[in-house]
């Protein structure tokens, strides 16, 4: 686990999910009481001991995912502590994820919650965290925005400026909508579920819509020609990431096309 104060009180905690070549980084991050997400369930040790030295009086999560939610059930139980989730997210939160082998090395299952409606804001003696529902990766995805310290929490929103797969419930048109809505805030610093701290974030999410703009383009172009999905896929990702192996098509480059 790699702990960074990043500034005026924001923690920032990278820990390594799975065994490798099933393994990915989850960011945690803490600000003034504030727990943003919470993890997979194969971190939960490691979450438990940030938890141990941190002072949280509430998490809030971004989306229901098994990599955000690892931990929600037992801070729930044993810290009493409201755990903030989009409304419609509660009735699946409340059940113990069943998810597919290959998520399971990496994430693992976490068990149900009964989690609380995130509000319209979250304040804390210092901050004031406005609420934003930013769908795309899932339905039901918010991010956190910080305006006077420029951070946007951004869950599984970004990620990266280019994106080769997505996940099968993903949904391309929702992400260009809500990145551009992100466009509109006022915001330096990308903390990112994933891919941890990034300077720059206007441009680097600016870039990554421009992308997402450009693949849309050209699925509908080769569409209109006639052009079967499969073929499209094929000429727009020729490298097959290896995701797509490993999760059966569950995350893939065909999702993205579908999608559009």
């Amino acid at each position: 686990m790699i702990i960074k104060k990043i500034d005026n009180g924001l923690v920032s905690a990278g820990i390594k999910s799975g065994v490798f070549p099933l393994q990915l980084i989850v960011y945690l991050y803490i600000v003034d009481g504030v727990l943003i997400d919470a993890g997979s369930a194969n971190i939960q040790k490691m979450t438990k001991i940030l938890l141990k030295n941190e002072k949280v009086n509430c998490v809030a999560i971004t989306h229901v995912h098994e990599d955000h939610t690892g931990a929600a059930a037992w801070i729930k139980e044993n810290m009493k502590i409201p755990v903030y989730i989009n409304k419609n997210s509660i009735a699946e939160a409340m059940k113990k994820s069943d998810i597919p082998l290959y998520r399971r090395l990496v994430w693992g299952n976490r068990d149900g919650f009964v989690a609380d409606p995130v509000p319209l804001y979250i304040e804390t003696g210092k901050y004031r965290l406005d609420v934003i529902n930013a769908p795309g990766h899932q339905k039901d995805h918010v991010v956190y925005h910080e305006k006077n310290m420029g951070w946007l929490f951004t869950g599984d929103l970004y990620v990266s400026r280019r994106q080769v797969v997505a996940f099968k419930d993903e949904n391309i048109g929702d992400a260009i909508n809500s990145i551009k809505k992100i466009l509109e805030l006022d915001f330096d610093k990308i903390l990112c579920g994933h891919s941890g701290v990034h300077f720059n974030g206007k441009e680097k999410f600016k870039s990554k819509l421009d992308f997402f703009l450009e693949i849309q383009e050209k699925v509908k172009t080769l569409e209109k020609e006639g052009i079967s999905r499969e073929e499209i896929n094929r000429c727009l990702f020729p490298k097959k990431n290896l995701w797509e192996f490993l999760s059966h098509g569950e995350w893939s480059s065909m999702n993205i096309v579908k999608s559009i």
